[in-house]
């Protein structure tokens, strides 16, 4: 079950769960790595952000033919990560025969670091994680239509957060569905196709990303003044993530390298069942997602 906590933005995810009070910002925890260590450190976060940003958009098959129409909410998206997302095992380096076999924790794994003794009397030492079990992402939305069927939604966030290690957060998507059902006689449901770009940008440039959601959703609406309205919505991901930072490891030049590190694009089904509850101008809803991660969704909106 995954618990929705209460968390302003996605840097508080990435940067207050840590423990202890030797909090190392998360560039110096990857400036420690590179090569398929550093891509094992944040192998969690590709799937349970392009689950996160892709979820929530629509909640509706109903597109109307035209009239004005404008709702402002908030989404809360979550993602929730397996066991097995808290550890990797790391790549030794050259020469380096480690007393015992271990693994090292991932971004989300334990906060303690990691220190492998070698045969030769050497340590390596690898970042703790951030001790975290699902991954929450709050955003605010407005959608605003209706022209021929046709109506767009923008999400956007930007500030920085003085307190954090991750600083500044630059979020923006855009996107909108359009009516089928004004095109079939009497169809059962409302049916509407939607599309939607994300990016996403943690810090000075050191995590970029990029997402794209495209969905077909059903819906029904049911009842009068208090109106119930159930849907399903069948669609796909792609996620693509990059991260830049400054390597000061083992055999890293005075002042450390600057590395920039693409990681593969994922992309996968999106499947997700809800329900929203409207009254008057008010309007909240959730969901239940299958897609790269399991997660959920729940939101707020005011407007019609």
């Amino acid at each position: 079950m995954i618990r929705v906590a209460a968390i302003l933005a996605i840097a508080g995810c990435l940067a207050c769960a840590t423990a202890g009070p030797a909090r190392a910002d998360l560039s110096s925890r990857l400036g420690a790595l590179e090569g398929s260590n550093l891509t094992g450190y944040l192998g969690p976060l590709p799937k349970a952000l392009s689950s996160t940003l892709n979820s929530g958009i629509f909640q509706s098959g109903d597109v109307p033919v035209g009239g004005l129409h404008l709702q402002v909410g908030l989404q809360v998206t979550a993602a929730e990560f397996d066991s097995g997302d808290r550890t990797f095992t790391p790549t030794d380096p050259f020469g380096f025969t480690p007393v015992n076999a271990t693994k090292a924790p991932t971004i989300i794994g334990d906060g303690n670091a990691v220190a492998v003794p070698d045969n030769g009397g050497s340590t390596p030492v690898y970042p703790g994680g951030l001790d975290i079990s699902q991954f929450v992402l709050p955003v605010p939305q407005v959608t605003i239509g209706d022209i021929m069927g046709t109506r767009a939604t923008v999400r956007w966030f930007s500030s920085t957060f003085s307190n954090s290690d991750i600083g500044k957060i630059d979020f923006f998507g855009i996107g909108g569905q359009h009516s089928l059902s004004q095109y079939m006689h009497a169809a059962p449901v409302d049916l509407a196709l939607g599309a939607f770009y994300q990016t996403l940008k943690l810090g000075d440039g050191l995590l970029d990303t990029k997402a794209m959601h495209v969905d077909l959703t059903a819906s029904k609406k049911l009842g009068g003044l208090l109106r119930l309205e159930p849907y399903v919505s069948v669609g796909y991901d792609t996620f693509d993530m990059s991260v830049k930072y400054k390597y000061t490891g083992s055999g890293s030049s005075a002042g450390g390298d600057d590395l920039n590190v693409k990681f593969d694009r994922i992309s996968n089904k999106h499947l997700a069942a809800g329900v929203s509850l409207t009254l008057a101008l008010v309007k909240i809803h959730a969901e239940v997602v299958s897609a790269a991660n399991t997660g959920a969704a729940v939101g707020l909106s005011l407007g019609r």
